[in-house]
């Protein structure tokens, strides 16, 4: 298993024009299968902060994109998105689902991505209690991850694990984060998209035994789980993409909804 150190803007220049709308339409589809896993068992509506954030695009072909977001009452916010310039190797897609501060879980983290000629995806919790010092939400949330983290680096040789170059995204990637790159070719588009439905059906399943907080904490709980999505949404490296793709006034737009700045439904769990 290799690495990679570059950064999303050298992997795209790098590789040069490349046509990726075969993998950016199964990107699609994907994402809209894990939407309605989330759908089926979250009461969730759009929120308004949302609405008209798209750029005009045939599907597959030219610069194409759409962000929606949405809050519940178990979901504090949920982002479903994405955007692309297919035919020139560059498609980024997310969904992040962050809980309500009445529950102690982490947030789930997804993106697929082409940045160039290898596909690329990222899976993970981010954690919202300290992971050096409470030791049963490590087990619960991140120990019990390793056997499968270990498998899938063992077992995987053609790809290439992703380390940025930014200290911070480093810092916000968990130790049994998937963070992979590979070639080309459908097998790593199928590695991918097995592992987020495997994450996501089991962050799922994760709030059937969740513990509440505390009113007292919930407060703290919120503010800290929105200064995350704040942080992670302004300082993501792909931004210097988007910005080229569609200018810096669309892009600020897009990045402060991804964060719900604007947002207009409640808090869930306050």
């Amino acid at each position: 298993m290799g690495e990679t150190l570059r950064t999303v803007q050298q992997l795209i220049d790098e590789s040069g024009p490349i046509d990726v709308t075969w993998i950016y339409e199964q990107w699609r589809e994907k994402l809209a299968e894990l939407m309605t896993l989330v759908t089926d068992r979250f009461e969730l509506e759009v929120d308004p902060s949302t609405n008209g954030l798209e750029v005009a695009g045939e599907l597959g072909s030219g610069i194409h994109g759409q962000v929606q977001c949405f809050a519940g009452p178990e979901i504090d916010w949920m982002v479903y998105s994405w955007m692309a310039d297919p035919k020139n190797g560059f498609a980024n897609l997310h969904l992040t689902i962050s809980p309500g501060a009445h529950v102690d879980l982490p947030i789930f983290g997804l993106a697929f991505a082409n940045f160039g000629a290898r596909p690329w995806g990222f899976v993970d919790s981010v954690p919202r209690r300290n992971l050096a010092t409470n030791w049963d939400y490590h087990a619960k949330y991140y120990g019990s991850l390793n056997d499968r983290w270990l498998q899938i680096r063992t077992e995987n040789p053609q790809m290439d694990w992703f380390t940025s170059p930014m200290a911070y995204i480093r810092d916000v990637t968990s130790s049994t984060a998937f963070c992979y790159s590979g070639p080309m070719e459908q097998p790593t588009v199928d590695l991918i998209q097995g592992y987020g439905a495997e994450h996501l059906q089991r962050w799922i399943g994760w709030w059937d035994d969740a513990e509440a907080t505390t009113p007292e904490e919930r407060p703290a709980m919120a503010q800290l789980t929105e200064d995350l999505r704040r942080v992670v949404a302004v300082k993501d490296p792909a931004n210097s993409v988007a910005t080229r793709l569609f200018g810096q006034d669309i892009t600020d737009n897009l990045v402060s909804a991804l964060w719900g700045e604007h947002r207009v439904l409640p808090r869930a769990g306050l």
